[in-house]
């Protein structure tokens, strides 16, 4: 896959981009360390970012175990849309049943320690801003999606 976007003065920057949850990661820290943004804004957007990645992480799992197992790229594409929230996703992601959202925190905790308090986080920073560092913000997010990505 190729990315193309337009910079300021209209350079097109062209890149490689086969990870989208690495991409996201990758957007996400260089805008967390943007420093022509002003921090209230960088605290209210970067969080929202973090959850993109989160979800394209839950995708990149379930993708792999439900086309591992045999179903259709339509079947799991249409699986995945119907289900495009973050918690629903997670609950796909974590136990492969998407109707198991209420079990999310839980089973994030017993992922990774203080997943659940990723997953706050970029929840509250939707609503207000972050609070905290946002840089341990998009690490917190970086060790979830490799546990997220890497489940069976």
């Amino acid at each position: 896959m190729i990315e193309v976007t337009r910079r300021a003065n209209s350079v097109v920057e062209v890149r490689s981009r086969m990870d989208p949850v690495k991409g996201q990661l990758d957007d996400t820290r260089a805008l967390a360390m943007t420093a022509d943004l002003p921090p209230e804004i960088a605290a209210r957007v970067v969080p929202g970012f973090c959850r993109l990645a989160i979800e394209a992480a839950c995708m990149a799992a379930v993708r792999r175990r439900r086309l591992g197992r045999g179903e259709t790229h339509d079947k799991v594409e249409e699986l995945l849309e119907s289900n495009g929230e973050t918690h629903p996703l997670l609950a796909l992601a974590l136990f492969d049943d998407e109707k198991r959202t209420a079990d999310v925190l839980a089973g994030l905790e017993k992922l990774t320690r203080g997943a659940a308090d990723t997953l706050q986080a970029y929840k509250s920073g939707s609503h207000q801003a972050h609070t905290g560092d946002l840089a341990d913000l998009v690490d917190a997010t970086r060790r979830l999606t490799d546990q997220l990505v890497g489940l069976k």
